[in-house]
């Protein structure tokens, strides 16, 4: 039984805030980024920044306005749409980055190119949400088996999913995904035995897929899974960075070098004298370290901090446990960017090119973001869906 209590709602100023400044931020190291790159004009770049951040806005305010009634009803749709648009990129893919990354992960429809798996993400946290709710409320029986059988049902609508991320060969988005479901399922109560066992298979999983990088038969394994060699090459340079210095860990040591070069307050926009492959992407942090050094990077941070938990108190102040799931699915979504993008860039993790949420450049990622977000920027006292 869905309850629905009458609401008042209010825009959430609070978490509004760090939004906005973290766009502000973005702009300012798009635009410096590129001023920085011979290759692009940085008042171009400025404007593409502007737009993106422009619809992304839009579409953030659009569905902070929708109905929660409205939305609930809609997830298991929205979910079908976002594995459609995801199939659809065997027919839509954009030939130019084809040919560039031997991917099909950009769809392009009209002259516009988007990545469908960032749309599938938001899906996939209403989705889980969703079931999961549905499943507490009608457990007569808190038992692991009940918890197990639950868990086999979401592994199974979670398959379409990863297939197709599969067949995009993106292990990056993937691990997100990963990332998002045991988030919720955590939240969610299940029971401890699982996922003590899920964790152990986990860490056993990453490590027997370490050693294998690192021995001549364990690639041609990894090689017949469809694991690239520029993937392989990522875990060598992470491993040996130094070694490899000059090939496949130049983007790294480079990053490695504009970090350390900026010490405690970095150089300004100004000083910036280390050149990072991809900058404006993959490695944005390492223009934050050299620029305004430690002090910068740590106030980054905080930043994200801040604007996590702003999302977790609207969740809890709205007295909605569909919203509360929602706030932990896009919480731990953009906890795991951070981490694995800021990972790599200081050399803890391999590069895996995940974007960092709001700076890195992307139109798609960084619209998404908003989308997602807009689910939480308002609060409804009393908008209880449970």
């Amino acid at each position: 039984m869905i309850n629905h209590y009458s609401k008042k709602t209010t825009l959430n100023y609070r978490l509004l805030l760090p939004i906005l400044l973290l766009l502000i931020l973005s702009t300012w190291l798009q635009y410096w980024v590129a001023y920085h790159d011979e290759m692009v004009n940085s008042v171009h770049q400025l404007i593409k920044q502007l737009i993106f951040i422009g619809v992304g806005i839009i579409c953030m305010f659009g569905i902070m306005l929708l109905n929660k009634k409205v939305v609930w009803k809609m997830v298991p749709y929205f979910y079908i749409f976002s594995l459609l648009l995801m199939l659809a990129l065997y027919f839509f893919y954009d030939t130019t980055m084809y040919q560039i990354t031997g991917t099909r992960r950009w769809l392009s429809i009209a002259g516009f190119q988007f990545q469908p798996s960032e749309i599938a993400k938001i899906a996939y946290i209403l989705f889980l949400s969703k079931i999961l709710i549905e499943y507490n409320m009608t457990l007569s029986e808190n038992t692991w088996q009940n918890d197990l059988k639950e868990l086999g049902k979401l592994c199974l609508y979670s398959i379409p999913l990863f297939l197709l991320m599969f067949m995009q060969k993106d292990f990056g988005t993937s691990l997100v995904f990963l990332c998002i479901f045991a988030a919720l399922i955590i939240a969610s109560g299940i029971n401890w035995r699982i996922i003590a066992v899920l964790s152990i298979f986990t860490l056993i999983l990453g490590f027997i897929l370490i050693v294998l990088v690192f021995t001549e038969y364990g690639q041609h394994i990894l090689t017949a899974l469809h694991f690239k060699p520029y993937q392989l090459n990522r875990v060598r340079a992470w491993a040996n960075p130094f070694e490899f210095a000059d090939s496949i860990a130049y983007q790294q040591v480079q990053g490695l070098k504009a970090i350390g070069s900026g010490g405690l307050i970095g150089h300004g926009v100004h000083g910036i004298s280390v050149y990072v492959p991809v900058q404006e992407s993959d490695m944005i942090f390492t223009f934050v370290g050299e620029a305004y050094g430690f002090i910068g990077c740590t106030l980054t941070l905080i930043l994200f901090m801040y604007l996590f938990f702003q999302i977790f108190y609207a969740g809890i102040k709205s007295n909605s446990t569909f919203n509360i799931y929602i706030g932990i699915g896009i919480v731990f979504m953009l906890l795991f960017q951070i981490v694995e993008n800021i990972g790599a860039s200081i050399g803890l993790l391999p590069l895996t090119g995940i974007p960092l949420p709001f700076l890195s450049q992307g139109g798609t990622s960084l619209i998404a973001t908003l989308m997602a977000l807009g689910f939480m920027l308002e609060i409804s006292i009393n908008d209880t869906i449970s």
